[in-house]
């Protein structure tokens, strides 16, 4: 009983950390005489950077990201063991959500907005900038880096409030350098803040604009838990647990976590245990979901801007659900500005913005299974693990994870003279996108992971006018990262499979499942026969 009320708790919290991996991981830079342009590039990262309480003696109090040990769950469940037994015997779950929106609540709405879309506890972020301070930023070769200037914010926020500090920004870094225009990079929720400041200043100053890893058209594990579209999924688990080495990959216990789940899923137990989690999730989750979002990542404007057009008016509908609606009226107004103006006409304002003359780019990752919480189409959606190949690139066709176009998808788009923009391991197709001959596609890279060698790309796009996925042979629409040595090369029909997952089979695993057992085994043995080592 104990163990069970420990998983549906880590299911919730863990929920609440994937959502918060939307945050993007930091990079260094790469510079030498082919890195950057003579044109200011502005950087903005996605979700994630920390978010401190300012307090009256000029201290500040870190409140995300949010640090949860696992001995406060193991407190956590052992405090309310008795309210889940009973509710597990009765099937009445009315006191056990109670109790479990106080503990994710309690954890999670520290960093949460009020109904207007304010910090609450006079929170925010340190970084400040001085335009005396900016400077010419240039390296000794003379060009603007990538992130020569990062322009950092208060991601709970409306975008569009956001915009007007990057407007300001804008032209401090012009001013600073005498620059009439600048580049506009954003990864992740950043292409949705650059995107509110092109709608709302109508791209003024733009040059060019690099959506990397965007989740301007939304962010899939944003979306379907906002719209309560959540649904575990058997092989989207096994392969998930692959892709992310929760453990740490190369560690025995990795190994034993990893190979005991494919073991357990190919004799039909995870589906069992599935399928019994969203059967519980089914009877609860409009008691307890639309209370734990409203008072965490939902009072987030800045996370309403990664809900889809697909979800959005789901998403309303279920984070509201038995809300005071003049409460958030004011709320969701500034919502509803956002996603009407910026998501909904995302695709007609970038071409706009392309005939005023902005270079408009798209580079998407993908490789990994999409967060495996909803119906089992969603959990075959190839993905960079947080969003979509068809969403980060505005419109691509991908196979499903693991799978690739048949023959007939093949002659179709040779007959359509489509088929130069299939990729080499045949799972995406960019003749579909938006702008298809300035969209490239990285496999093996995941969505919080920025490779420096990624900067050599962007400082081409913006250094060459008339930039295509055909203008040089080193970076064509699809690439494959490397680590060792960390580079991004030309994807081939020998480098093209990097799927962690690929050739697992179930005796493989069984195979792994006992050595590694027994290795851990023998470890032990040894540290009792060998106390001080």
């Amino acid at each position: 009983m104990k163990k069970t009320l420990t998983r549906i708790v880590s299911v919730l919290i863990s929920l609440c950390l994937l959502i918060s991996t939307v945050a993007v991981s930091g990079s260094g830079v790469v510079t030498d005489k082919h890195t950057g342009s003579d044109i200011p590039g502005i950087y903005l990262t996605g979700t994630g950077g920390w978010i401190h309480e300012f307090h009256e003696d000029g201290s500040t109090t870190k409140v995300f990201p949010v640090d949860i040990s696992s001995d406060q769950l193991t407190a956590l469940v052992e405090e309310n063991i008795d309210v889940f037994a009973e509710a597990f015997f009765t099937q009445e779950w009315g006191e056990f959500c109670d109790v479990l929106y106080e503990i994710v609540t309690e954890l999670y709405g520290t960093f949460a907005l009020d109904e207007k879309g304010n910090p609450r506890n006079n929170s925010g972020i340190t970084w400040k900038w001085n335009p005396d301070t900016l400077g010419d930023r240039r390296n000794k070769y003379g060009n603007y880096d990538i992130q020569s200037y990062t322009f950092q914010y208060d991601w709970r926020l409306d975008p569009y409030r956001i915009a007007d500090d990057l407007h300001r920004y804008i032209e401090d870094v012009m001013a600073a350098t005498g620059a009439t225009e600048v580049a506009l990079v954003g990864r992740c929720l950043g292409v949705n803040i650059t995107a509110a400041y092109m709608d709302k200043y109508n791209a003024e100053h733009v040059s060019d604009y690099i959506a990397y890893s965007g989740a301007h058209n939304g962010a899939d594990i944003v979306s379907k838990i906002f719209s309560g579209q959540m649904n575990l999924e058997a092989d989207g688990i096994e392969r998930f647990l692959y892709d992310k080495n929760l453990l740490g990959e190369g560690s025995l216990y990795n190994d034993l976590l990893n190979s005991f789940v494919t073991v357990f899923n190919k004799t039909y137990g995870l589906d069992i245990a599935c399928w019994a989690v969203n059967n519980v999730y089914e009877d609860i989750y409009l008691d307890i979901v639309p209370r734990i979002l409203i008072e965490t990542y939902a009072s987030l404007p800045g996370y309403w801007s990664m809900v889809s057009v697909e979800d959005y008016e789901l998403a309303k509908e279920v984070v509201f659900h038995g809300a005071d609606k003049d409460k958030y009226a004011d709320f969701i107004k500034i919502i509803d500005n956002y996603h009407y103006n910026v998501t909904a006409e995302m695709e007609e304002d970038f071409k706009r913005y392309e005939e005023m003359g902005v270079n408009i780019f798209n580079v998407t990752k993908y490789g990994y299974q999409a967060t495996p919480i909803s119906d089992k189409e969603y959990n075959r959606t190839l993905s960079d693990g947080i969003v979509s190949v068809e969403l980060s690139s505005d419109g691509a066709t991908a196979a499903p994870v693991g799978k690739t176009f048949n023959k007939r998808y093949i002659e179709a788009a040779k007959t359509a003279g489509t088929d130069k923009y299939i990729s080499p391991d045949k799972q995406i197709d960019a003749s579909t996108a938006l702008f298809p001959e300035r969209t490239w596609f990285v496999k093996n890279v995941k969505h919080a992971e920025f490779p420096v060698s990624m900067d050599l790309l962007f400082g081409e796009m913006i250094r060459n006018d008339g930039y295509t996925v055909n203008s040089d042979p080193d970076y064509p629409q699809y690439m494959v990262f490397n680590e060792n040595p960390e580079r991004i090369e030309p994807m081939t029909e020998e480098n093209n499979v990097t799927e962690s997952w690929s050739e697992v089979t179930f005796f493989n695993a069984l195979r792994v499942l006992f050595r590694t057992i027994n290795e851990l085994i023998k470890q032990a043995i040894m540290a009792k026969a060998n106390p001080e080592v």
